[in-house]
């Protein structure tokens, strides 16, 4: 049995375009910085100062050199150039050995199915974002060189647009000499990005500045860090993206020549001696202080999150339980259910609310091979205070004995809630020795009068996947005895003995769990019947158990053939 509670927190970040201007006045040229440089580097020290100064760790990590991709064809040189940072080491060296393009392209399809954050819908909204990274990175920020982009274009491609760009003007006097560049913000993870045009050619490298990116901040962008970063990003796709969603991708190596000529010469400042931007309040100290944090987060983000996919989208998190359960389905098949709980409160209820949940089944190679719909309608009562309804749903595959993997969602109809959840599924082998199904946890067990979703033979049993009761309410659980040895006059006889043991923190082997430890609740029955395949319905009772978590164990002893079956589950008691 796999049981999950789901609470995912999307985290819905989008990016202004990339533009070197102001956040405060959107049309307003950046000026020159209004302070001279604390940072004396001739161009002598600064060429001393590269082994000193290393690129990032993290921005190696995983990295294809430019022999091991000339060996790929152009397609496949294209796709890994940008896929490379979304890769560990091994990943990519799997990549390298395969031994032709389409064992690759299967190998890209099987990652990509495997990286969507909705596996239930035909949109991969993380490739698509990577592709349009990916094109504006060889678009904007273009050299010959593998991989086609220079350091801007790496981040680019693993962060995404920055929320604020800032051109960092060159600086030569009569004493220092100071190269061109950029520094970017991403306030996702209050992060500046310092980059420098080091041999005045275009091309961008990591900077080298001893004394930090935060050194080089305009009063432009000291402004917007201070003011703005809680009121700067927008809650749609920038439109500079979202027109390259609908076009198809280009092929091979083309490029879109239409980058914008930046001229990247150096600016010499004629007046030395201009004000520093010096701080004056308590507040914005505080804030200095944290944009030096901010100046020193990129390599740690390099190393911790190497990549980030802010999707631009509106989605809430939908809460919801699901477990997994499975039982003979006859002709050596299994039949696994999927049970779903979703919360629905009365106080944030508006009439009528209706809920759609999906579950896809995919073989080891992400081939779709089931896929189930249903809709839960909820409307509270009149009058009703406030109050949380669980909504059972349930979702049933008839399977072959193997490997498989899954994706639950839930969706509420009319609004941005939505949660997706992908997992594993092995199916058992529960034909030929004795077995024990999985044990259902369910909200009751009663006899069936009319056939519903729920229906199994004689009884209706209302799945209840997050396993967690009141104090006192008898807990119903159902499950199934298989491959029972009958006797000489047709019948079969069996002992069920159950115990219910609280969690323990301390790691114990599975027996010493049962074992080794008081259970708080024990139980045994024996039974008998005409058939090799047995259904049993119990009751759990809590009375004795007080607020936590438990193990159930449940433990049936074929008579006749002296063998022993069991199965585990846990639940938990609130208040």
């Amino acid at each position: 049995m796999i049981m999950n509670t789901l609470s995912s927190n999307a985290t819905n970040d989008p990016s202004a375009p990339v533009r070197s201007r102001s956040a405060r006045d959107p049309g307003r040229r950046l000026s020159a910085p209004a302070f001279a440089r604390r940072a004396v580097l001739g161009a002598a020290l600064a060429a001393a100062l590269l082994p000193a100064f290393p690129f990032p760790a993290g921005a190696r990590e995983g990295a294809l050199d430019a022999e091991a991709a000339s060996k790929l064809s152009p397609s496949m040189r294209q796709e890994i150039a940008g896929l490379q940072y979304l890769l560990n080491k091994y990943q990519i060296r799997q990549f390298l050995s395969l031994a032709s393009d389409s064992l690759r392209s299967d190998w890209l399809r099987m990652f990509w199915k495997s990286q969507d954050p909705t596996p239930s819908t035909a949109a991969n909204e993380k490739r698509m974002e990577h592709s349009v990274r990916t094109r504006l990175a060889r678009q904007y920020f273009a050299k010959d060189a593998w991989p086609g982009w220079d350091k801007r274009g790496e981040v680019f491609i693993r962060y995404g647009p920055p929320d604020f760009r800032e051109k960092v003007w060159g600086e030569i006097t009569n004493r220092r000499m100071f190269p061109p560049g950029e520094i970017w913000f991403y306030k996702l993870m209050n992060m500046l990005v310092s980059f420098q045009n080091f041999g005045l050619k275009g091309e961008y490298i990591y900077s080298l500045d001893p004394l930090g990116a935060d050194q080089n901040l305009s009063p432009d962008m000291v402004e917007f860090l201070l003011y703005d970063t809680e009121h700067s990003l927008s809650s749609h796709i920038p439109q500079d993206l979202l027109e390259l969603y609908d076009r198809d991708l280009v092929p091979g190596d083309e490029r879109i020549d239409r980058a914008p000529q930046l001229p990247e010469n150096i600016d010499a400042i004629m007046n030395p001696d201009q004000q520093n931007f010096e701080v004056s309040t308590a507040s914005e100290v505080f804030q200095r202080d944290k944009m030096h944090e901010a100046a020193n987060n990129f390599e740690t983000a390099l190393k911790e999150t190497p990549v980030n996919y802010p999707f631009n989208f509106t989605a809430i998190p939908l809460p919801f339980f699901f477990d997994i359960d499975q039982f003979k389905a006859g002709n050596g098949l299994n039949r696994i259910e999927i049970h779903v709980e979703i919360p629905a409160g009365t106080e944030n209820a508006r009439g009528a609310t209706a809920f759609e949940t999906v579950a896809v089944v995919w073989d080891a190679e992400y081939h779709e091979i089931a896929r189930s719909e249903r809709t839960l309608s909820f409307e509270p009562a009149p009058g009703e205070q406030k109050k949380t309804h669980l909504l059972p749903a349930q979702h049933v595959f008839t399977m072959e004995r193997g490997y498989y993997r899954a994706s639950i969602s839930a969706r509420e109809r009319g609004t941005e809630r939505a949660t997706d959840y992908r997992t594993a599924v092995s199916v058992e082998d529960l034909y030929g020795s004795l077995a024990v199904s999985g044990i259902l946890f369910a909200q009751r067990i009663t006899e069936a009068r009319t056939p519903t979703a729920f229906t199994r033979g004689p009884l209706e049993i209302i799945p209840h996947p997050i396993h967690a009761y009141r104090k006192s309410f008898a807990i119903p659980v159902y499950f199934e005895i298989y491959n029972l040895r009958l006797n000489d006059r047709g019948s079969s006889s069996y002992a069920v003995e159950y115990k219910i043991v609280p969690h323990s923190a301390q790691k114990k082997h599975f027996w010493d769990q049962f074992e080794n430890t008081v259970p708080a609740v024990s139980s045994r029955f024996v039974g008998s019947g005409r058939a090799a395949d047995e259904l049993q319905r119990i009751s759990l009772k809590t009375d004795n158990l007080s607020k936590g978590s438990y193990d159930l164990l449940i433990t049936v002893e074929d008579e006749n053939a002296r063998a022993v079956a069991f199965r585990k589950a846990s639940f938990s008691i609130v208040e």
